[in-house]
């Protein structure tokens, strides 16, 4: 049985993509040697094709909430604290005494609201960093032990909760900064040896557990390092030698290991802090210059010059700084000079301007701010005027934590027009996480559409597939809500689009998974924006796929594919997006979207992705940056006024994208990272005019 579908051409939200961008994740595998059938078994097609613009950010967001969850099981302050991939967060060290340093950890569950000890620090420390790695484990990297700064450095391992010594720094510091780089490593800068601010930087590999030198820059401490868009590294304030409070700024390139000045701040500051906005530009609030600062400003990458912009309504220093799932910014805590602060303050980058919001329930100072995986953000520990603090807090906003974005105003309606894509499903390492396996659709026109959303994983390894995904998990949501959830695909959930037992019409459509742990759900649509997210009955991981069918033939509305996102690794564990042209040559449009998911909340994302195109037997195209063609295969001319002209154009220039005439068959398109980098990525295809 083929089924067909009609597909459309004009530019589509991509609210249900973005839906999922709150679940976090971890990696897995594909021999790439050929293009890969989408359809599983005989002549059943997968549905979904079809073209996405960029969303606009919901300007709800308010009234939002403080409130307390579980303490600490040790008061603490100059702590880090770590979102791990199982959703839980991580706190180690700090110091609860005056020249003293803490070894205890402890995990916050936010399913409980609830603490526990884990595996303690092998060195006492505060003033650390902990830096979140690839691979899943925790990098925790000098800080001062109450006696002096340290150069050692160890990882935290969340399946095991044990800590293992790792190659030491270079040189001792603390107060420095810790930025994941897209290639894996991580790039420690500057920071206070006990005498004087440093100059030197540092990368470490986790592949060898090796420290190396990274060049020079300007002697500096408690400033901020932000990773940019472009992958470059903008480290900005801080103190420098003679306690002097610095203006200056720079940037570190990963490409060439060099460091660049860049346009100086418009106040001098330290113990800053710098987030990275939706839009690219980096927000620098508060602290020092001499006292408690009001004002803020923000650098704009393209520019490499710094702007002010609304000034804060209550002056503060020590005060934490979090990008909400909405694109604002929540400032919370600190100090002002005449006390211990409660205030909250969010900041919209649309309107440039800071409004209250509600206060914490305990004043701190030194605490720590962490944007969990449900959209809430867990405040905890710190000091104030009556010690060291072990309470902790919860941020929420009652109208939900994850903003329903709109199309741009510039998105066309859609035409329906006879079906010429077929079959298109992703496969990929399905992880944990912001890992998971990610596929979002729309159903288009005037009456609601019967599809079936399968999860495939075990089945793989009889078509040759490694490391698939041995029992996974499917939810349906709509733009707001979980609609819809299986496991196991012979025993129905009832619950949300699910009304009665599914067993039976299932085995019907001649789409059943041919293993009993794979998931289907069969449901009604109405026109709208769905997500299905498959990730791994207790947190398992590997190789899975997602797929979408198109259960009637109706005319009035038809399944449109948005895009599929997910964790690319190298080798193996690629992006793998398969697809049919049907009826007739279509002209084509494919592309490979990595960096341009910051502006809306995606962590971790591919820097620089490039795509490739293959056919049934070999690869007829290839892309790296869409501004230059690499001409091949049935790629024959320039292509960039194409793509600019189809209104497709990806918006950051180190995005890949192909334009083809291709004829009725089978193509696979495939996402790497250049330089076998990894991160998050969207793979798209596109009917075009």
């Amino acid at each position: 049985m083929a089924l067909q579908i009609t597909l459309s051409s004009a530019l589509i939200s991509i609210a249900a993509i973005l839906l999922a961008s709150t679940f976090k994740a971890a990696p897995e595998a594909r021999d790439l040697s050929a293009p890969i059938a989408p359809a599983l078994e005989g002549d059943k097609d997968l549905a979904i094709a079809g073209p996405v613009s960029e969303p606009a950010l919901s300007a709800a967001g308010a009234p939002f909430t403080f409130d307390n969850t579980g303490s600490l099981n040790t008061a603490r302050r100059g702590h880090m604290a770590t979102l791990l991939p199982n959703g839980k967060v991580l706190v180690a060290g700090g110091t609860n005494a005056p020249n003293s340093a803490l070894t205890s950890a402890e995990l916050y569950d936010p399913a409980s609201g609830s603490w526990t000890a884990t595996g303690s620090l092998n060195a006492a420390r505060l003033d650390h960093t902990a830096t979140l790695l690839p691979n899943g484990k925790v990098l925790v990297a000098g800080g001062y032990d109450g006696s002096g700064p340290l150069t050692s450095a160890e990882l935290y391992d969340p399946a095991s909760g044990s800590w293992t010594a790792t190659g030491s720094l270079n040189a001792a510091r603390y107060v420095h900064t810790a930025t994941l780089l897209p290639n894996g490593k991580v790039l420690v800068t500057g920071g206070y040896d006990g005498s004087d601010p440093l100059s030197s930087a540092e990368l470490y590999d986790p592949a060898s557990g090796s420290w190396t030198a990274a060049g020079f820059h300007f002697a500096r401490a408690v400033h901020t390092a932000t990773l940019l868009p472009n992958g470059k590294v903008l480290v900005a304030g801080g103190f420098g030698n003679g306690g002097v409070y610095l203006t200056n700024a720079e940037l570190y390139d990963p490409a060439s290991g060099s460091w660049a000045a860049t346009g100086s701040l418009n106040a001098a500051r330290r113990d800053l802090t710098a987030t990275l906005l939706p839009n690219g530009k980096v927000l620098v609030a508060g602290q020092i210059t001499g006292g408690p600062l009001t004002t803020a400003q923000l650098y704009d990458p393209a520019s490499g010059s710094w702007t002010a912009t609304g000034s804060l309504n209550t002056d503060c220093i020590y005060h934490t700084a979090t990008l909400l799932p909405n694109g604002r910014v929540l400032a919370a805590g600190g100090e002002n000079g005449s006390g211990y602060l409660t205030n909250a303050e969010l900041y919209d980058p649309a309107s440039g301007s800071w409004t209250a919001t509600s206060s914490l329930n305990t004043a701190r100072l030194y605490h720590t701010a962490t944007l969990l995986i449900n959209g809430k953000v867990l405040v905890a520990g710190g000091e104030n005027s009556s010690g060291y603090l072990t309470s902790a807090e919860l941020y929420d906003s009652a109208s939900g934590s994850t903003p329903t974005p709109s199309p741009t105003p510039s998105t066309p309606t859609p035409t329906p027009r006879p079906a010429t894509l077929g079959n298109i499903s992703t496969r990929l390492q399905v992880g944990t996480s912001d890992r998971v396996l990610i596929a979002g659709f729309i159903v288009q026109g005037s009456v609601p559409k019967r599809v079936l959303v399968r999860a495939a994983g075990p089945s793989l390894t009889q078509f040759g597939v490694p490391n698939a995904l041995a029992n996974p998990q499917l939810e349906l949501h709509d733009s707001n809500n979980t609609i819809g959830m299986n496991n196991d695909w012979q025993t129905t959930q009832i619950g949300g689009v699910i009304t009665s037992d599914q067993v039976a019409e299932i085995q019907s459509s001649g789409l059943a998974p041919s293993n009993p742990l794979e998931c289907a759900i069969i449901a009604t649509l109405p026109p709208g924006t769905y997500t299905a997210i498959v990730q791994g009955v207790n947190l398992g991981t590997g190789v899975g796929i997602v797929e979408v069918y198109d259960l009637d033939a109706s005319g009035s509305s038809f399944l449109a594919n948005i895009s599929t996102r997910g964790f690319v690794q190298t080798g193996d564990n690629a992006m793998i997006g398969g697809f049919i042209v049907v009826t007739q040559p279509t002209r084509i449009m494919i592309r490979a979207i990595g960096p341009s998911l910051t502006q809306f909340g995606v962590p971790d994302v591919l820097a620089n992705p490039q795509l490739e195109l293959h056919n049934a037997s070999s690869t007829i195209g290839q892309n790296n940056d869409w501004q230059t063609t690499q001409i091949g295969g049935i790629i024959t001319g320039d292509q960039v006024a194409e793509i600019q002209n189809s209104q497709l154009a990806p918006t950051n220039s180190a995005e890949s994208a192909i334009i083809a005439t291709l004829q009725p068959g089978s193509y696979t398109a495939i996402v790497r990272g250049v330089n076998d980098t990894t991160g998050n990525a969207l793979v798209e295809v596109y009917a075009l005019p």
